[in-house]
């Protein structure tokens, strides 16, 4: 009897341990680092992040940091796989760097991610990643060996397209107009979504986004699809996912917006009910707290004084102006609005509580 009850004991430890390994061993692990896109060669701080996070992967003692370049997405493959080669060895000459290509063997892709401790993901059209090693939306051997990569703590990086393909729906292409069905605006009409390589579960991304006016491309998507929460990555900006704590950190100056969709409503074409926040170098946003923080807070009405952006066509104030129109709404006083107008939709912004801004999208429907 007394046996007996040893055995059930040692068999409930075994499982207390078990079951307290499955709660510290997170399912996601390793690290994302989003880059909007428009990376120079001279950019440091998001080459040095990329290295520095690579360096935190497991490998066995005495092996040499590799690093992977995934050129799928780009059109010409051998011109961007020399510049991101070149550009990695000026902040880290003693790495070894492979370049995986479209035509590079599923064999050969394997072993270079299973030897790697980061991969960067060059621009292009992210389709052509999907394409390519997430045929069908499903698990292939490359992307097996990718997840196997950030289970060993591992990074993986993406620019522009290798930014927009991060979550778990990536959009296609389109214009905010088309996505929003503005007035005047060519077919296709509406957000065009399709299965992304689901490496984070939280957000919808999107890359050049306030030199290319995507913000009404994000609201879009997150009306469309099943997700909430979405983030815009501005060109040579950078930040940066740690996928067990979901941690999010901006990396550069450049700013990106994280989009808080779950109170939207629509009043006739108008989207309305937006929350957002700038995300700059140091800014920490513990992703989970943030998307389940309460909404019993009312985004306050339409502010009583409105002001335009100032626009000056053609120039970079052009191309900035979606960034000002978020900047400037966070720092108006209490009942001052910013409004940004487009070909056939505006965006009104203005400040809330915690330096987040409310968001009004306007479409000429």
């Amino acid at each position: 009897m007394k046996r007996r009850l040893r055995c059930v004991s040692w068999l409930l430890l075994a499982c207390c341990f078990a079951f307290a390994g499955c709660v510290a061993s997170p399912a996601r692990q390793g690290a994302l680092l989003l880059i909007g896109g428009g990376l120079d060669d001279d950019q440091a701080v998001v080459y040095r992040r990329f290295v520095e996070l690579a360096e935190l992967a497991e490998r066995p003692a005495g092996a040499p940091l590799r690093l992977a370049i995934v050129t799928a997405a780009t059109g010409p493959e051998a011109e961007e796989a020399t510049d991101k080669t070149e550009s990695l060895r000026v902040f880290a000459p003693s790495v070894e760097v492979v370049v995986l290509q479209r035509a590079t063997t599923t064999a050969a892709t394997v072993a270079a991610i299973d030897a790697a401790s980061g991969l960067f993901f060059t621009g292009g059209d992210q389709q052509r990643i999907t394409d390519r090693y997430r045929q069908g939306d499903t698990d292939g051997p490359e992307y097996t060996a990718m997840l196997r990569l950030l289970r060993r703590g591992g990074v993986i990086a993406g620019a522009s397209a290798g930014c927009a393909m991060m979550g778990e729906q990536m959009f296609l292409g389109g214009s905010s107009a088309r996505a929003l069905a503005a007035r005047g605006a060519e077919p296709p009409l509406g957000p065009r979504l399709a299965a992304g390589m689901r490496f984070q579960p939280w957000l919808l991304t999107d890359s050049h986004f306030f030199e290319r006016d995507r913000l009404g491309r994000l609201v879009a998507g997150l009306e469309a699809g099943p997700g909430r929460f979405g983030l815009g990555v501005g060109e040579a900006a950078a930040v940066e996912i740690d996928l067990a704590s979901g941690v999010l950190v901006g990396v550069t100056e450049a700013e990106s917006l994280l989009v808080d969709a779950r109170a939207l409503y629509r009043d006739g074409a108008q989207r309305r009910g937006l929350r957002a926040r700038l995300v700059a170098a140091g800014d920490r946003v513990a992703l989970r707290q943030w998307m389940q923080r309460p909404l019993s807070a009312t985004i306050a009405a339409t502010p009583a004084e409105v002001r335009v952006v100032p626009v000056v066509e053609p120039g970079q104030n052009r191309q900035l102006a979606s960034w000002r129109l978020c900047r400037l709404a966070a720092a108006a006083a209490p009942g001052v609005g910013w409004s940004l107008p487009f070909d056939g939709w505006s965006v009104l912004a203005w400040p809330l509580p915690g330096a987040a801004v409310g968001l009004d999208v306007i479409v000429d429907a």
